[in-house]
Order: structure tokens, then C-alpha cells, then sequence
């Protein structure tokens, strides 16, 4: 969606137009909830606080003042309801499920690729939250670093010093299972 249909189908939006905001709706909801499942780690929370998401922007869409894009808006509003559930919650059990990667592979393959998703779920989990946030915007998202400071709330430097943090404590997790012949190099 171009940057201009994206802001028509905001102002329809706006003005009530229901069939604008649920085009807006299937826009972002496959990569809000990847998002929000990375980060919470959790399949239901991250379907709850999607829908969440989504009812909060209709609810403030008056108040979208369109200095960010409306993707740079919606995350800041998922980023800021896993940080009021977060709080609110014991931290969470390890993550079980698999979003499908698409691809086949052959028996042993598939063992290495899950033993690979593991240890980078590991090390994800392992990240403290607003690290994990950073680095799954980025990764995951494709969100540019002034689009993730404007969904955190933080400055692009202090973004720049979380990516690096996360990266750097990402990487040394790998080493580790790569030491202790979990996955190859």
C-alpha cells in the first residue's frame, strides 16, 4: 500500500468509514500480530493485543495527528500495550509454538532449522523487553530506525544503543550453542 492510499483510506477512516479502517485492518494485522507474537512469546496474548491494538486505533484515530505513518502509530500502540501487560503479568513459559517458515526440508534438515529456531528463541527470550522490542521492529518488521524510536517512544540513538545491545547478546547466545554443537555454524 502506497503511502497516499494509506492516508485516504485514514482520512475515510476518520470519518467514520468502516470499509476504509478494515482495509487498514488487513493491511496490518498478519505483521502486527507477528510482531506482538515475537514479543509476548505467547500465540493467545498476541492475537488478544492485536485485536486490542486495532479497537484502541479506532477508538483514537481522531487524536492520529499523521506526523508518523499510521504503521509507525498502530506498533507504538501495540508496543505500548505489551508494555502495560508485561507489568502486569509474571513473565511468560518458554516459547512452544512455530509461526511456518513455508519451506520442506528433509528429515535431519528440519531437526537442524528447529534446533536453530529454538536457540533464537532462546536468546530472544532472554533479552530484556525493550531490547526484544528494538530488535524484532527491526529484524522482523523491517522498520527503519526513526520508525522504531517513533513505535518505542525513544530517541534513534537510544535505538541504535538497543539494536546493538540485543545483537550483541543475541550473538553470544549463538556462540554458546554453537559450543555446545547445538547448531553449526
Amino acid at each position: 500500500m502506497s503511502p497516499d492510499e494509506e492516508r485516504l483510506l485514514v482520512e475515510q477512516a476518520r470519518a467514520g468509514d468502516l470499509d476504509a479502517f478494515d482495509s487498514l485492518v488487513r493491511q496490518y494485522q498478519g505483521k502486527l500480530y507477528g510482531y506482538l507474537y515475537r514479543v509476548s512469546r505467547n500465540a493467545a496474548d498476541a492475537e488478544e493485543m492485536t485485536q486490542e491494538t486495532f479497537v484502541k486505533a479506532w477508538d483514537g484515530l481522531g487524536g492520529f495527528r499523521g506526523a508518523a505513518s499510521f504503521k509507525t502509530w498502530l506498533f507504538r500502540i501495540a508496543t505500548n500495550l505489551c508494555i502495560n501487560r508485561r507489568s502486569r503479568r509474571k513473565p511468560v513459559e518458554p516459547l512452544t509454538e512455530e509461526i511456518s517458515a513455508g519451506r520442506r526440508y528433509e528429515p535431519e534438515e528440519s531437526f537442524r532449522q528447529q534446533l536453530l529456531g529454538e536457540c533464537i528463541n532462546r536468546a530472544l527470550g532472554s533479552l530484556p523487553a525493550d531490547q526484544r522490542s528494538a530488535l524484532v521492529l527491526s529484524i522482523y518488521e523491517e522498520l527503519s530506525h526513526d520508525e522504531i524510536a517513533a513505535a518505542m517512544g525513544r530517541s534513534p540513538a537510544s535505538v541504535n544503543m538497543l539494536l546493538y545491545r540485543a545483537r550483541m547478546s543475541v550473538r553470544e547466545s549463538l556462540a554458546d550453542s554453537r559450543k555446545r554443537g547445538l547448531i553449526r555454524a
